[in-house]
């Protein structure tokens, strides 16, 4: 049996090298950091405490100024000074002072519940809101019902 090497009688010629673009690397990488920052924020946003008036004012010294979303109903005492309202919103008999910072929704109005997200004060006196979720029933479903057709559910 032969084991000497065989020669090939071919001329030989280098394999070309494909030429890696930087922008197909740039490009993937934009991709991954966008797919990343999707994946962060509905986390996040799945991860914000809920908590009802009565909890969070219980709860006050734990949730420090961590955000957080608080329920409650709004009361009488509504006043809107430039881009701030102020308002109280209460549930089981227990008050919190808000100052939302922004326009609140057109449904928004006293003796409605609403869904507010933000943080407690630094000093722990109000509730620093950004967001206001109105929170609402079927009543105008009830008495409008001329606005629906039969088949709505």
């Amino acid at each position: 049996m032969d084991v000497t090497p065989r020669t090939i009688d071919e001329p030989s010629t280098p394999a070309r090298r494909r030429r890696k673009n930087p922008l197909v690397y740039g490009l993937l990488a934009l991709i991954v950091v966008a797919i990343g920052f999707v994946l962060f924020q509905g986390l996040n946003n799945a991860a914000l405490f809920y908590r009802n008036a009565d909890e969070a004012v219980a709860q006050k010294t734990s949730l420090g100024t961590r955000r957080f979303r608080v329920q409650g109903v709004v009361q009488n005492d509504v006043t809107k000074v430039g881009q701030e309202v102020d308002f109280t919103i209460v549930f089981n008999n227990v008050a919190v002072v808000v100052k939302h910072e922004g326009d609140p929704p057109d449904l928004f109005q006293p003796n409605l519940p609403v869904v507010l997200e933000g943080h407690w004060s630094q000093d722990g006196t109000f509730f620093a809101s950004d967001r206001i979720l109105v929170k609402h029933s079927e009543d105008y479903k009830a008495q409008n019902p001329d606005h629906f057709s039969s088949n709505t559910p």
